[in-house]
């Protein structure tokens, strides 16, 4: 049954034991810490190995602090750490922490080895109070016994690039990103936030409830009998897309750090979401209208069959009027092109909620609320807010007060910043990101690539761009000297969509003659370097900025300034701009990373700073080359 295959993920799940527990352990300062600030740890490069013998902790006593009331302790590498002071600023939710209490962090890392990056490990020593004696460090280290919630995730595609393993956050290599209109499923990019549970189909149902609503269960069968099937091709997009570019002399304590590819486009069908609540007594013409302003009907809920270590289930909220609107194509959905959703989507049945932030929209759909208040899951009230560039993780959002289920209050019990108060956080500053803004990038070629451009005087580009909320795109302009001139490219849409409904993205490519002054280095031989870059506008002619560091946010979200994509031009080789790179292709704006990577250190070995990442899924699946105008 449904209910026992549940029991079973709770089984699997609940041994992590908070395992992604300290994305970052970050700021509190307690009295017994060796190191008060981060330049204190360059006196001590061995920090990981060599204890602190001013005060040596037993592990009996650190398995005693396990409770908000006790504190929570945590030993990893021999030091002992109390994150007491983090408990309510954890993305992921509280409860995980919680577990983690009293047990060492290791057995968990390496699993969730994406917290083997030097900025975690530096800034947990914030929080350090002492050490372990070498006996017992080691005991801790094998005290708890961790199965891998993950073992039932499906298998990926080779071309479906990992940016994290465990939760699965997987992007398409962003050569392959335009030569479809719709991307296949298999490499449509994944956001995984827990482990993917698995769903029999017949048992499966989705109930509808709350506020103005009777409470109603449906099948997959009902849904398919009740609601004639609606389609709609929408762009999906995280909100944390391009992460890695925020990543440099500022950190970015929240993962993935997707590299450039979690946006995909693709035809979904299911049922009409506004018919499903019509259909459960929400007036929802009276809603659409602006009729009915009940505060009661304020938000649509979804909630997702998903869970994390402490049981708490997946979800997030957007606006009823979203949700009502016969313009919103929102939808239960249970096909993507054409065939069942794949686990890793949503399988049976997902919530589509067209232009918004793919964080919005719950796969795996158990529930449909209808609220006065927005979801309180931490992955809502938490991880997508969009915080003002002085805003930074290590002096503000690791001190997220606390309060009701885990801090995740909302704004009107949020304790707010003001004169006298110890706190700048305020989150009616950096709203939940619903929305996306507008996007591009190019695709081919490919960052770091040399091109053969024997007898070869012009260049060929090709790439994406889409633009939240329906907007659409108006122009996309593209240059190849890093934005000092630019030019029109062509847009390429198979389809029709409404105005203010423009959910699918476009494809974009332009064929550019090269400048007489390349075309004579080029003859002489020379290598010539060139900075490829694109800049959409959307239907309200709002352009993608420039740079990023007026918008810089703590979170990384809503990133969308200029991708460039460096590449060389070389005569001394044959014809050849189509091919794609056969490296780990995906690389930050700029063709190259700002911190050591390596997979969020999932492909690393535990400490190994110097592992380059060279060779992870470097053989191509299929033949990649590709007739020009082919969509």
């Amino acid at each position: 049954s449904q209910d026992s295959k549940t029991q079973r993920i709770m089984q699997i799940v609940l041994c992590a034991a908070g395992a992604t527990t300290l994305f970052a352990l970050l700021d509190k300062k307690v009295a017994a810490a060796k190191y008060d600030t981060l330049d204190q740890l360059d006196k001590y490069p061995d920090r990981f190995k060599t204890k602190d013998t001013r005060n040596i902790i037993s592990f009996t006593e650190l398995q005693k602090h396990n409770t908000k009331e006790d504190g929570v302790w945590v030993s990893y590498k021999g030091g002992v750490y109390d994150i007491t002071g983090f408990l309510y600023a954890h993305p992921g939710g509280t409860g995980r922490l919680f577990m983690a209490g009293g047990h060492d962090l290791s057995i968990f890392w390496d699993v969730y080895r994406q917290h083997y990056r030097d900025h975690v490990e530096k800034f947990m020593e914030r929080y350090r109070i002492g050490s372990l004696s070498d006996a017992e460090a080691r005991k801790a280290e094998k005290e708890f016994v961790f199965d891998d919630p993950y073992a039932e995730d499906p298998k990926r595609h080779p071309d479906h690039l990992g940016c994290t393993q465990k939760p699965w956050c997987g992007e398409c290599r962003t050569g392959l990103l335009a030569d479809n209109y719709y991307t296949p499923n298999e490499l449509f990019y994944v956001r995984n936030h827990l482990p993917v549970p698995v769903v029999d189909e017949k048992e499966w149902t989705v109930t509808v409830k709350g506020n103005g609503v009777k409470e109603t269960v449906f099948t997959l069968d009902d849904l398919k009998r009740l609601f004639p099937k609606k389609e709609v091709v929408s762009a999906l997009q995280c909100a944390g897309n391009r992460r890695e570019d925020f990543h440099g002399e500022r950190g970015v304590f929240i993962s993935p750090h997707w590299v450039i590819g979690a946006l995909s486009n693709a035809k979904w069908g299911g049922a009409p979401l506004r018919e499903v609540l019509k259909y459960c007594g929400l007036d929802v013409d009276g809603i659409a209208w602006g009729e009915v302003n009940d505060p009661n009907f304020a938000h649509c809920q979804f909630e997702a069959l998903d869970m994390d270590e402490t049981g708490t289930n997946y979800g997030g909220s957007i606006p009823i009027d979203k949700a009502c609107d016969p313009l919103g194509d929102c939808m239960i959905a249970y096909e993507m092109n054409d065939r069942p959703l794949p686990r890793d989507h949503g399988f049976p049945a997902r919530a589509l909620a067209p232009g918004h932030a793919g964080t919005r929209q719950a796969k795996w759909l158990s529930d449909v609320i209808i609220s006065s208040d927005e979801s309180d899951r931490p992955w809502h009230q938490k991880s997508y807010r969009m915080f003002a560039p002085d805003i930074s993780f290590e002096d503000d959002l690791s001190r997220w007060p606390d309060g009701p289920n885990g801090g995740t209050t909302g704004i009107a019990k949020f304790p707010q910043a003001g004169p006298g108060k110890d706190i700048r956080l305020r989150l009616d500053q950096a709203k939940i990101v619903q929305e996306m803004p507008v996007q591009s990038l190019i695709c081919r070629p490919t960052p770091n690539q040399e091109l053969g451009m024997m007898n070869a005087d012009e260049l060929y580009l090709r790439g994406v761009a889409w633009s939240g909320g329906g907007r659409g795109i108006n122009r996309v302009d593209v240059s190849i000297d890093g934005g000092k001139h630019f030019t029109a490219a062509e847009l390429i849409k198979p389809i029709k969509q409404r105005r203010n409904r423009e959910w699918g993205w476009y494809l974009f490519e332009k064929t550019i003659d090269l400048p007489e002054a390349i075309k004579k280095d080029l003859k002489a031989g020379k290598k010539v370097t060139l900075d490829l870059c694109s800049k959409a506008l959307n239907g309200d002619n709002n352009v993608q900025p420039e740079r990023m560091e007026p918008y810089w946010n703590a979170r990384g979200v809503c990133i969308n300034h200029w991708y460039h994509v460096p590449v060389t031009l070389d005569s001394a080789k044959a014809w050849d701009h189509g091919a794609v790179s056969k490296e780990f292709g995906n690389v930050p704006s700029g063709g190259k990373y700002k911190k050591p990577w390596f997979h969020h250190g999932w492909s690393a070995e535990v400490g190994d700073v110097s592992q380059a990442h060279t060779g992870y899924m470097n053989q191509l699946s299929r033949d990649l080359k590709r007739k020009d105008g082919q969509i």
